[in-house]
Formats: C-alpha cells, structure tokens, sequence
C-alpha cells in the first residue's frame, strides 16, 4: 500500500502547478497630453429699444442673456499611477475631473483593474455617472485615458519609490 500512495504522490506532484508569483507593486509616472471637454459660460448684456405710445419718448431695457457651450481644450500633464499594491489608484488631470467631483487629495480609486504581462486595463469614477477607461500598454510603455470629460494619452516609466531624492 506504500507504493500505491507514493506514485499517487508523486502523480499529483506531477500535475500540480507552481504557485503564482506574486505581483509586485507599480509605480508609475506618465507624461503627455490631451483634450477636454468643458462647458463655458459667457454673459450678453443687451440694451433693446422699447417703443411707448406714438409720439411718446422710446425708453431703454437692459436685458442679460447667460449661454452656456460645449468646447474641447488641449492641455499638458503628468499622470501618475500605483498598482497591485492594495490600493490601486490614478492621479487624474485636473483638465479631465468635472466641476464636482470624487477623489482624495487628486487620487482616484481604481475599479475592475485586470493585468497581464502585455497590458493593464481599468476604470475610474470621477464623478456620479461619469466613469473613464484606462489602458496601459506593457509592451510600448503608453496610458490612454478615455471618457466624458475628454481623453489624455502619454508615455509612462516605472518609478522607485525607494529611490534616494535626485537633488
């Protein structure tokens, strides 16, 4: 019966897997640029000509219009990223966070993140209804950052966080 339980053993052995190598944290620092999409408020002040009875005096009405439009903004900037570290979280823009948003401190928590050895892609609240998609390309070094408030595009180096300051 030894026998018998020692090749059971050993044929477990065999089949069974190596653990998973645990993921080390990543820190990185992305620089690039992009567009937002902001609204812009301007005020018209008018003066319209009011016409009384005939042969009377025309009298004068200011009036103030507020209009509200839709424009697109290219901006510079730095993203910064932690990964697999328990607390995954992004450094957003302040040219993509709408007026009224989440977020501690300019971090944002990172949602559905997913990785592999070729990319890492997740999504991030800003604000109520207003999510973004991220996507970090691995092979290439690039982040994408896409959603309502516009889109950001850059390239990202890791970063030692355990690195003596360079000045």
């Amino acid at each position: 019966m030894s026998i018998l339980w020692i090749a059971l053993v050993a044929a477990q052995a065999a089949n069974a897997q190596a653990p998973a190598a645990p993921v080390q944290p990543l820190h990185l620092t992305c620089t690039g640029g992009g567009t937002a999409n902001k609204n812009v408020t301007d005020t018209i002040h008018e003066r319209k000509r009011v016409d009384g009875p005939p042969g009377s005096k025309p009298t004068y009405k200011d009036e103030t219009k507020t209009v509200t439009r839709a424009v697109k903004q290219d901006f510079a900037d730095q993203v910064d990223v932690e990964l697999f570290s328990g607390d995954d979280k992004i450094r957003i823009p302040r040219m993509l966070m709408p007026d009224f948003h989440g977020g501690k401190a300019g971090w944002f928590k990172l949602k559905g993140l997913t990785g592999d050895e070729r990319s890492i892609r997740a999504s991030v609240g800003l604000a109520f209804l207003s999510n973004s998609r991220i996507f970090i390309d691995r092979v290439t070094g690039t982040i994408s950052i896409n959603g309502d408030s516009g889109s950001y595009s850059g390239d990202c180096r890791p970063v030692d966080v355990n690195a003596p300051p360079k000045f």
